[in-house]
């Protein structure tokens, strides 16, 4: 008497044929654009792989920005597929970079980052700020082969990742898109289905300008960073966004 354990399959609503899950894993496909103070243009995700330069931005992709395997508008590598049931957008970091002072000093490119917040000018205060002006002027839309699947402003996808922090130490403050727990990411009833050379992007779209300089403070984003107020200062944030859900890739 023989036995044949098989491979553990399911049916998928929305998917064509059974997944086996020897084939498959729970994985995500990630992507990061960069936006500035004043930028309104739309700004697209999933458009260059690693190496490529960061949409919108000049620094180049790295495996922590981006793990597609090449450009979503030519689609996933033969061999690749994937069931999106979550997309969660991260504001990952401020950035600032600047020349160092005046003189032969300014010949110097100071770079500094730090976590999103809320504050305004001043980090002690709450009401306004990076996080808080992007999640409210941006819209963001995702297509496939240049249908909507999914769209709505940028705070109906919160991360369900990142930093998350609380005290009562002066001036400490850390702001996200959502709490870091995947049960509090939005969800899909059903995936959107990715599949090889099929294009898909995920494109931000600021409904007005975003933030621009205080007066007497050099940069272009509202926010004061000590050290960075030389001639060139530019500020800005990243954003990277994640789709969770079931990712077949080829055995090598």
């Amino acid at each position: 008497m023989s036995e044949n354990t098989g491979t553990l399959t399911v049916r998928v609503p929305g998917y064509p044929t059974p997944i086996q899950f020897a084939d498959w894993t729970h994985d995500e496909l990630y992507h990061t654009i960069q936006y500035a103070g004043t930028n309104g243009n739309e700004v697209q995700a999933f458009i260059g792989a690693q190496g490529s330069p960061i949409p919108n931005g000049a620094r180049v992709l790295t495996e922590v920005d981006t793990n597609i395997p090449r450009s979503g508008d030519n689609g996933l590598s033969e061999g690749w597929e994937s069931l999106i049931y979550s997309i969660q957008v991260q504001v990952v970091r401020e950035w600032c970079s600047g020349a160092a002072g005046a003189g032969a000093a300014a010949a110097t490119l100071l770079s500094a980052s730090r976590p999103a917040h809320v504050g305004g000018d001043d980090a002690t205060i709450i009401n306004g700020g990076v996080l808080f002006d992007f999640l409210r002027k941006t819209f963001v839309r995702f297509t496939v082969n240049q249908k909507v699947q999914s769209e709505g402003p940028a705070e109906k996808y919160p991360q369900g990742s990142g930093i998350y922090a609380q005290g009562v130490t002066t001036n400490l403050e850390v702001a996200n898109n959502g709490v870091p727990s995947p049960r509090d990411a939005r969800a899909f009833v059903l995936p959107i289905w990715l599949r090889p050379n099929i294009s898909f992007v995920c494109r931000f779209r600021p409904q007005a300008a975003l933030g621009s300089a205080p007066a007497g403070v050099a940069g272009t984003y509202p926010d004061v960073w000590s050290g960075q107020a030389g001639t060139g200062t530019s500020m800005g944030f990243d954003v990277r966004v994640a789709m969770i859900g079931l990712v077949k890739r080829p055995v090598t």
